[in-house]
């Protein structure tokens, strides 16, 4: 575990200036705010545009979806060796580029009456690409832009625009489809990308050349990954962040599908009961992120992260006890959404910020790939677990178990020293 200092005085942790005069800062909080904005719009209207263009059917979109999430297992790990060996900031900038000169040709198929689904498959994968290389270099480029102290304050402030763009993205989308048609309300999606693009360009702060390798070729770069992989699963906090991602993770998926269902069929919720249930996940999810880089300051980074976790994690299985479609029962999983959101993201936030604090920069992006990788490529795996619980414990049985679940991703950090993490963020690890 890597050393901590003690406590600092409030007086000194109060008096270093906001992150926000930072001016490189702002622009890339635009920067991704706007990435953010245009991934829920293109979510959003990907698949729609599969239905209402192409009259696509429940397989191929299920397909869609899979493909556009595929990049995670397949190019993550080498996404990571790429934002090791150059300029993250260029990364970024570049990855968004793709992803509007990608979505862009949808508008463009569909004008010219050449739109099909396999060109939905192809455009689909090579936008996923460009998202895993994005959020990798994102999370290994925060570290250089701002000061350690600050990296609290800069993954909140980046959280808060995430959450809004959560919030405000599928209903902006939803306009835009209504006004536009699908395929052309991606074009959108493909400005709010430049203007990321723009906005992250404009970042005056140059980053310092990568230090040499020696790794080239096919089998350099074999060797950058499983280097990667050791250094996550050898250090302890780092092992923990993955393990507590991936566990959840599992949960999360067979969640979503057994709850989707559990909401009408068991609680007869009409669709309006459920999307005031859904809806409260939003507010959650900002004030998460707006409160997450003050609590380490006033709690310390090891209480922050057991109590957010514990309060997430463990309020959900409330949902399995939820009876009726009345009133009650919608202000009641109103009530269990908002705790898990706010709670949750505040967890990921101070999680985020420990993970780059003791993360060598020259480790950064195998770092956050292999966290990606492994929290991400578990997902398919609930899936599958929440369809079977379903079949087999009938659907309030499989919320109670799949729910359980996510107290489980609780284990490793109690048993970890990351719980004894205080207001200072600990040193990084040897390279």
């Amino acid at each position: 575990m890597p050393t901590t200092t003690e406590t600092p005085p409030e007086q000194a942790r109060d008096a270093r200036p906001s992150v926000w005069r930072n001016a490189d800062f702002t622009k890339l909080w635009i920067g991704q705010t706007a990435s953010q904005f245009a991934a829920q719009i293109s979510d959003f209207a990907l698949p729609l545009a599969a239905v209402l263009a192409l009259s696509a059917s429940s397989a191929e979109v299920g397909l869609l979806a899979s493909v556009i999430r595929l990049p995670y297992l397949l190019v993550s790990l080498f996404a990571g060796v790429l934002v090791d060996r150059m300029c993250r900031r260029n990364l970024m900038a570049a990855a968004d580029l793709g992803r509007a000169l990608v979505l862009g040709a949808v508008p463009l198929l569909y004008w010219m009456h050449q739109l099909g689904i396999s060109w939905l498959y192809l455009l689909g994968f090579l936008a996923g690409c460009c998202t895993v290389l994005f959020d990798v270099a994102a999370q290994a480029y925060l570290p250089r832009l701002v000061e350690r102290e600050d990296l609290a304050a800069g993954n909140s402030a980046l959280g808060t625009s995430q959450s809004a763009a959560t919030i405000g993205g599928p209903a902006l989308a939803g306009v835009l489809v209504q006004w536009l048609t699908a395929p052309v309300a991606v074009l959108a999606a493909s400005v709010s990308y430049l203007v990321s693009v723009l906005n992250i360009w404009l970042i005056k702060q140059r980053e310092p050349a990568a230090e040499p390798s020696g790794a080239t070729g096919a089998a350099g770069t074999l060797r950058q990954v499983r280097e990667g992989l050791s250094v996550v699963f050898r250090n302890e906090p780092l092992r923990t962040t993955t393990i507590m991602a991936s566990i959840f993770n599992v949960s999360f998926t067979g969640f979503e599908v057994v709850f989707v269902q559990f909401m009408p069929h068991t609680l007869g919720l009409s669709a309006g009961q459920i999307g005031l249930v859904m809806a409260a996940l939003g507010p959650g999810f900002l004030v998460g992120a707006m409160f997450a880089g003050r609590l380490p300051k006033k709690l310390g980074y090891g209480r922050t992260m057991l109590i957010t976790a514990s309060v997430a994690n463990l309020v959900m299985p409330a949902i399995a006890l939820v009876h009726g479609g009345g009133a009650l029962a919608v202000g009641t999983l109103m009530v269990v959404n908002f705790l898990f959101a706010s709670f949750g993201v505040a967890n990921n936030v101070t999680m985020l910020t420990i993970r780059q604090s003791i993360t060598p920069d020259s480790l950064q992006g195998r770092v956050a790939a292999t966290n990606r990788f492994v929290a991400m490529g578990v997902a398919p795996l609930g899936a599958l677990l929440g369809g079977v619980l379903g079949s087999a414990v009938g659907l309030r049985g499989a919320v109670l178990i799949t729910t359980l679940g996510f107290g489980l991703a609780l284990i490793p950090l109690v048993t970890s020293s990351m719980v004894r993490i205080k207001h200072q963020l600990p040193d990084p690890i040897s390279a």
